[in-house]
């Protein structure tokens, strides 16, 4: 008896204590090869960095237009992490006011029918109210209000994505819209990564 309550402490011991336990709470996880982005030295390639961070904790998340779109800017608008989410949501705002223009320019050409027209005019109000989102999200990431922030950004995307389906669900063969769509969709997946690595755990 004696010898059975010695093993059970000794394993009991071995378990809680010896055995590292890895927390499992978050379904996104930093690769070794890409330390806290809180804890990145100075002079690193935040924008190759990030894309790469993104990608491998979403195998949905598209590097190449992450790297393609950031890349692009002058360095001086990227000087750091949270940097990189605020031009996102900027470019992301600028892609919604030029989609609202091009949605009007559409409607006023009369080359859809009146369910097309209908659809486009929901999908200007969807971009129009992207468009005050967006500005929202930008507010509170700057006030470091990140979980208010995210919810404006998936308001965004439900709303982004609303719009391309209605087309897709008519028979087209591409919403035409698009375009603009996934280039939305994309820069908010952009936000949306750096949000959760900058979130509170």
């Amino acid at each position: 008896m004696f010898h059975s309550s010695l093993s059970f402490i000794i394993i009991f011991f071995l378990f809680f204590f010896l055995i590292p336990h890895h927390n499992c709470s978050h379904d996104l996880s930093v690769s070794r090869h890409h330390p806290n982005p809180k804890h990145w030295p100075a002079g690193v390639d935040l924008v190759n960095t990030t894309c790469e961070l993104c990608a491998n904790a979403s195998a949905a998340f598209q590097y190449s237009f992450c790297a393609s779109s950031l890349q692009r800017l002058p360095i001086t608008r990227i000087a750091s992490f949270q940097g990189l989410a605020i031009v996102a949501m900027e470019l992301a705002m600028e892609n919604a006011s030029e989609t609202v223009q091009k949605i009007a320019d559409m409607m006023n050409k009369g080359s859809f029918d009146h369910h097309g027209m209908a659809w486009l005019g929901d999908c200007m109000e969807t971009y129009s109210h992207s468009v005050s989102a967006l500005l929202n999200a930008i507010g509170a990431f700057m006030g470091k209000h990140y979980v208010i922030a995210n919810a404006w950004m998936l308001q965004v995307t439900k709303g982004i994505r609303r719009c391309e389906v209605r087309f897709s669900r008519r028979g087209r063969e591409a919403s035409p819209l698009n375009k603009h769509n996934y280039d939305v969709l994309r820069l908010s997946d952009v936000v949306l990564c750096i949000i959760q690595f900058l979130e509170p755990t």
